[in-house]
């Protein structure tokens, strides 16, 4: 309801303004306005998205790498173990 009457207003004013006034060329420049804002809002979720993900496949990638270093490290334990005991039964 109160759109409506909002709506009613506004539309009286723009049909009583005078041409010279561009109440117009206002309303159409305000619609312009809150696309681009809209867009841009847009723009910058989509940024945050693809950042977001992007940090995600990082840390992903390090925990590849520190799983990596652990199994090097485990097997050069694995094969200083086996020296040991071919030491030992020798």
């Amino acid at each position: 309801m109160k759109c409506t009457i909002l709506f009613l207003v506004l539309s009286m004013v723009v049909l009583m303004a005078e041409p010279g006034e561009g109440f117009i060329s206002h309303i159409i420049g305000g619609i312009i306005h809150a696309c681009k804002a809209i867009h841009r809002a847009i723009q910058r979720r989509r940024q945050r998205g693809e950042l977001q993900v992007e940090q995600e496949l990082q840390q992903q990638l390090q925990q590849l790498k520190q799983l990596q270093q652990q199994e090097k490290l485990n097997q050069r334990f694995n094969r200083e173990q086996l020296k040991r005991e071919r030491v030992v039964f020798n």
